[in-house]
């Protein structure tokens, strides 16, 4: 039922919309529903769907700004997101992996507000080389649960790409970069124009990075199609990755604040190598998870006081893994459309904000995994390969969403729900409760509590009926104290509490359900104690509680006399994987001069414990906690106006540690050095 009147409203609303701008009167009346200006101040648009700032929106938020993208050494996402309280960013073979709050692969990653996640498997992230900063705006980010206004996946937090328009580019800028160890060079172009009543923006930019010097010792072993594997003594030899490359355009047009025309084409591979839990056997692999979309939006001014808004988009995911002499291809496509209505009461003491979304998704060729590959590639086993099957489906997801704000003298209180309604696996309802009060200026107290779902694994949707769905419920407590522009501090308290998760491992299929509780502080300061100085840091500290992860491992398999085949499981226990329970962020930014800055950051990470599925879990390894210091040196108008130049070192004391692969422990990323060339007209 709600489908079918929702999708009359749609047509009756899309076909006012596309007859709306041949009608509309040149001069619009202007849009009060902005309830804040200035770049000048940390802006965000993700926490109320409107633009406000960071520090009175009704959630725990934070934005990176352009600039700091720029004199901060932020070169990738994961070393932006490094410097936010409640992050750490996981190095991995195949590359960074995202923990918020003491949560794995929780973040909803947004680029220009549409999804940059896959639902084949859980750890694609657009942390590194695969996506440009030098395109970007700024960087929103939201710490706790926002499935009210985004849906699912917007877990432990939500992450949105802001690209720059033609408003905030008006003319040209290009850029060079070359970097030490293993020759990492790239470039990009941007191009903006500011024509009064619309803009437009484009970038290109392409790199090349450094190969993986491990060497791979397993270079053959699925065969020709036999059934079989390589012999053995066709298996082994010598191999290494080749480098990963990436190239992506972005653009956007926008007439007025009426309609935004918007996309994204990208292209990357990213080679890299595995070893076993013993590191014995060392193979190669390769990703290629492009994200591609083109979005619609518009928005038309009912009156002065209440706005509707559209937001239509096609994104697709052509995904290929190869796995030593194996490749996949799957593929993902979602068609996505939102009608969004603002309202304003009592003289704009009153924001409502509601709407409807409508989502089909179509997978195809999805890897299902059902065996642990290093176990197959051992001299010993000359006659079976793993369990794979390639999967379809298609899921559809219709959401109805509302969430009302109330200014109640110096106190805002906002309160939402939605609900989601699935044909793949049970519909959920998320909700949240926040309470956002300044009893003087200075002084900023947040009181929140959200609950989110996670979108299922594409293995639970093959395996399990109506899967349950993986359960957040976060309280947050915050308190900020800024008395001036010179100085701020806040803490912030939270509880997590997550029922039905499930992890999964690359090969060898799902955890059992399990529940955990994870209590944590996040501390922030800033000073500028003189002009040109500025002085900064952050804290987080984690505990969890609850039981032991629990997975069952297909040790070996028994063939019968008659030819069936019969494997045999184990349990395995471990511990929650919450990564690092102390993270810490000291930084320091100095402009001697109007065209010169230095940023120098020292961050630590605690112990942590290698978790391993497939491990002997009688004495679990661990790992300590390291320091490492950054340097970023920029100094602008070289020789000439608009000519910069950075260089951005990373790990300047060298110093060599580990840190947990997905297997076994892998070295972590040694000192190395970033020079940027840039030029705007």
């Amino acid at each position: 039922m709600i489908q079918q009147i929702f999708k009359k409203i749609c047509i009756v609303i899309l076909t006012g919309w596309m007859i709306w701008p041949w009608f509309a009167q040149a001069v619009e009346p202007e849009d009060t529903m902005l309830m804040f200006v200035g770049e000048a101040l940390d802006v965000l648009s993700i926490a109320s769907r409107r633009e406000e700032s960071a520090r009175q929106a009704p959630a725990v938020a934070s934005v990176i700004t352009k600039e700091m993208i720029y004199t901060n050494g932020m070169f990738t996402l994961g070393q932006a997101l490094t410097q936010v309280p409640g992050f750490y960013m996981a190095e991995k073979e195949w590359g960074t992996q995202p923990y918020l709050r003491g949560i794995a692969d929780s973040v909803l990653f947004l680029y220009d507000t549409v999804p940059m996640q896959s639902d084949i498997t859980k750890s694609v992230h657009p942390l590194d080389g695969e996506l440009s900063l030098a395109p970007v705006k700024r960087i929103e980010i939201i710490r706790g649960p926002g499935s009210v206004l985004w849906g699912p996946d917007a877990f432990a937090g939500i992450v949105n790409v802001v690209p720059m328009t033609g408003k905030d580019l008006n003319g040209a800028e290009a850029g060079l970069f070359y970097g030490y160890p293993g020759d990492p060079k790239g470039f990009y172009i941007n191009a903006g124009h500011d024509g009064g009543e619309w803009d437009s923006f484009i970038s290109l930019n392409g790199r090349e990075g450094a190969a993986d010097d491990r060497v791979g010792n397993v270079e053959a072993f699925w065969g020709d199609g036999t059934g079989v594997p390589v012999a053995p003594e066709d298996r082994y030899g010598y191999v290494r990755a080749d480098r990963p490359y990436s190239f992506e355009v972005v653009g956007n047009m926008n007439i007025r604040d009426w309609v935004t025309l918007s996309g994204r084409y990208s292209d990357y591979t990213k080679p890299y190598s595995m070893a076993d839990r013993d590191n014995e056997l060392v193979w190669l692999e390769s990703r290629s998870n492009p994200i591609n979309y083109i979005k619609l939006e518009g928005k038309k001014n009912l009156d002065p006081n209440s706005a509707l808004r559209f937001t239509g988009y096609y994104s697709e995911i052509d995904s290929s893994y190869e796995v030593i002499d194996l490749e996949f291809d799957p593929s993902e496509s979602s068609t996505y459309g939102e009608l969004i209505y603002d309202h304003d009461f009592l003289s704009g003491k009153g924001l409502l904000t509601a709407g409807g979304a409508y989502r089909n998704k179509r997978v195809s060729d999805a890897p299902i995994w059902d065996s642990y590959l290093p176990d197959y590639l051992g001299p010993d086993n000359t006659t079976f390969l793993p369990s794979i099957t390639e999967e379809d489906y298609q899921t559809e997801l219709w959401s109805l969403f509302g969430q009302y704000s109330h200014k109640i003298g110096k106190a805002d209180v906002s309160f939402g729900l939605r609900h989601d309604e699935h044909d793949s696996y049970e519909d959920s309802l998320s909700y949240n409760l926040g309470v956002v009060w300044s009893p003087v200026s200075a002084w900023m107290l947040k009181a929140l509590y959200g609950t989110a779902y996670r979108t299922p694994f594409a293995s639970q949707l093959i395996e399990e009926e109506e899967p349950d769905l993986e359960e957040i419920n976060t309280v947050s407590l915050e308190v900020s104290w800024q008395p001036k522009d010179r100085f701020g501090f806040s803490v912030c308290g939270f509880v997590n509490h997550i029922s039905d998760h499930i992890m999964e491992d690359s090969y060898a299929g799902l955890s059992e359900p399990n529940h955990q509780k994870i209590y944590g502080i996040e501390l922030e300061g800033r000073v500028v104690p003189v002009d040109g100085l500025e002085l900064s840091a952050n804290l987080t500290a984690l505990k969890n509680s609850g039981p032991d992860e629990t997975y069952f491992y297909n040790d070996y398999i028994f063939v019968r006399p008659d030819g069936t085949i019969e494997k045999h499981y184990v349990e395995i226990n471990y511990p929650f994987d919450t990564g690092p329970d102390r993270l810490l962020n000291l930084m320091a930014k100095w402009e001697p001069f109007d065209t010169v800055s230095i940023f120098c950051r020292a961050g630590y990470f605690s112990s942590q414990n290698v978790i391993c599925t497939t491990c002997d879990t009688d004495t679990i390894e661990s790992v300590p906690g390291v320091w490492l210091a950054d340097v970023a040196l920029t100094a602008r108008d070289i020789m000439v106006p608009g000519l910069d130049i950075s260089l951005y070192l990373k790990n300047i004391t060298d110093q060599d540690y580990q840190v947990p692969g997905t297997y076994s422990t892998i070295d972590g990323e040694p000192f190395s050095f970033l020079i940027t060339l840039k030029k705007s007209w």
